[in-house]
């Protein structure tokens, strides 16, 4: 097997960055997630230098939502 051939293995950190930009393309596309069972839309999110996470803002909720507490649901 040459090194073509192996598969790289995604590390936790790339697997947060890939739901954060499932987050952003369900914000951009008027998606909605789901969150404690119920779907709500994303009314927006920001990312502060140096955080670990996005904070996320869903329509109805009044505070921040953290990402990993999210479900995007795609068609």
């Amino acid at each position: 097997m040459s090194a073509r051939d192996q598969v790289p293995v995604e590390t936790p950190r790339d697997l947060v960055e890939q739901h954060d930009m499932r987050i952003h393309r369900a914000k951009q596309k008027c998606r909605p997630v789901l969150y404690r069972g119920l779907k709500y839309f994303i009314a927006g999110f920001c990312w502060h230098k140096g955080d670990e996470e996005m904070i996320v803002y869903l329509e109805g909720i009044a505070g921040p939502v953290r990402p990993c507490d999210i479900t995007v649901l795609e068609n």
